[in-house]
Parts: structure tokens; sequence; C-alpha cells
């Protein structure tokens, strides 16, 4: 009868353990998805003021740069995860760098909103497309600048 409890209690725990292992796709993807973030971050230092590199979007563009490039993997690979100098300005760099800029790998649209390029002019220009006024406020006309230069 112990031995049936103990037996029933093991087994009873086995679904825990299955859960928290990992299949090795799974431990390999959460690594090169970690390692993207790390070099991006790295490649982009120093970013524009009040930006943080967003996960989601890193783990949307290494899909789109996996998709596109086939051999990125391995490119992100020999990729140190402080890039140096002449690092900065090998292929795979750029595309990173472009990627995360554009919002776009080739002619695949990533982010839109999270592109880097707007986060430049966030305070003075909105990101293009989204309405900045009250509704019907394109109705009146433009108030004119009496400022100076």
């Amino acid at each position: 009868m112990r031995n049936q409890i103990l037996l029933g209690g093991g087994l009873a725990m086995l679904p825990t353990a299955l859960l928290q292992a990992k299949p090795p796709e799974l431990q390999d993807a959460a690594s090169r998805l970690s390692k993207f973030y790390t070099v991006s971050q790295a490649l982009l230092r120093p970013l524009p003021v009040n930006t943080r590199l967003d996960h989601r979007v890193a783990a949307r563009l290494l899909a789109a740069l996996n998709s596109e490039y086939p051999s990125f993997p391995q490119q992100l690979d020999l990729l140190p995860d402080d890039p140096g100098a002449d690092d900065r300005y090998s292929p795979v760099a750029q595309l990173i760098v472009a990627a995360w800029f554009l919002g776009t790998v080739d002619k695949t649209l990533v982010t839109f909103e999270r592109a880097l390029m707007y986060r430049l002019t966030a305070d003075i220009f909105p990101v293009p497309s989204y309405c900045t006024g009250k509704p019907g406020g394109w109705a009146s006309a433009p108030v004119a600048y009496s400022g100076g230069v």
C-alpha cells in the first residue's frame, strides 16, 4: 500500500516536471532572442530619449530576419554580445539597426508605431497617420506660426 501511495504521488508530480522542462528548440529560440536583444541594445546605444527596446518587437524582428535571411541565425551567433567598432559596420549589424529604425525587414512590415525613426522627433512630431488634434480639426484653417526662429 505504501508503494502505491509513493507511486501515485510520483505520478502526480510528473506533469509539473514535464511543464518545467523545455524542449531544446524552445531553449535555443529563447537564447537566440536574448542574444538578439542584447546585441540590438549594444548596437543602438545611445538610444533616443525615453526609448526602450520592446521585447515583443524584438521577437517579431528576429522572426522576420530569420525568415528573410536564412543565414541570419549563424551570422548573429558570430557577432559578439558587445560589438566593437569593426563589428558595427558588418552587414548583419546594419540589418539589425535598419530593422529597428525602419520597423521593416525587406518588404515585411514588423512595426510602425514602435519604429525608432519616429522616436528621434517624438517631442515635436507625432507618428505619421495618427490624429493629433480634436475630431474634425482638419476642417478649420491652421493657426499661423508667428514665433521667431
